[in-house]
């Protein structure tokens, strides 16, 4: 993968994180101030279920699936100088 092709595709993960970020404090903030308070299945606050406990396992879920979907294994060993150093290494 040349070196092009290496920043574009950090910059979709990079674009794809910050997403993923900006949707995760969203969420929270919904599932912090929205909800009466009332009592959840698990006996705590329901708010404090919704953005304590089910939104972080729901972002994992999705995290995982968006680094097997969209993140790349990139070499980051860049080296021009590869070629140089086997024609040089050549005339030796």
């Amino acid at each position: 993968m040349n070196i092009q092709k290496r920043y574009l595709q950090a910059e979709k993960e990079a674009r794809w994180s910050l997403g993923l970020t900006i949707l995760y404090v969203i969420g929270w903030c919904v599932c912090a101030y929205l909800p009466k308070g009332s009592a959840g299945p698990l006996g705590f606050p329901l708010w404090f279920e919704l953005s304590c406990i089910y939104l972080p396992i729901l972002f994992v879920v999705i995290g995982y699936w968006m680094i097997k979907i969209v993140y790349q294994d990139i070499d980051l060993d860049h080296s021009e100088s590869s070629g140089k150093d086997k024609s040089a290494g050549e005339n030796s």
